[in-house]
């Protein structure tokens, strides 16, 4: 009978928690963003069905489009600078690490 190791035994993990405050913000912008570009997109289709007066359809267009792009792609670029980041400042720790030894 043995005791099965808890999952926060595990030493290869340990959370940090300037980390932990750095992905929960970049969640709340992500979400944000996401929230803000379903307004415009909605905002650009009232626009182009000509639900509000005296505006051109071509800029309801416009706003669909930068609507669609702050919903898809945004998110992804913001993740992807993030994970960028924290790669960068593991290996410049890695090799403080190493310069030291």
């Amino acid at each position: 009978m043995t005791k099965q190791p808890d999952k926060y035994d595990d030493p290869i993990y340990v959370a940090d928690p300037e980390k932990e405050k750095q992905a929960k913000r970049l969640h709340f912008m992500v979400s944000i963003i996401r929230l803000l570009g379903i307004a415009i997109l909605m905002l650009g289709i009232a626009i182009a069905l000509g639900r509000l007066a005296d505006i051109p359809a071509a800029v309801g267009y416009v706003l669909i489009i930068l609507g669609l792009a702050q919903t898809w792609v945004m998110p992804f670029v913001m993740v992807r600078t993030f994970v960028k980041q924290q790669v960068a400042e593991e290996a410049e720790k890695e090799a403080a690490d190493e310069k030291i030894l």
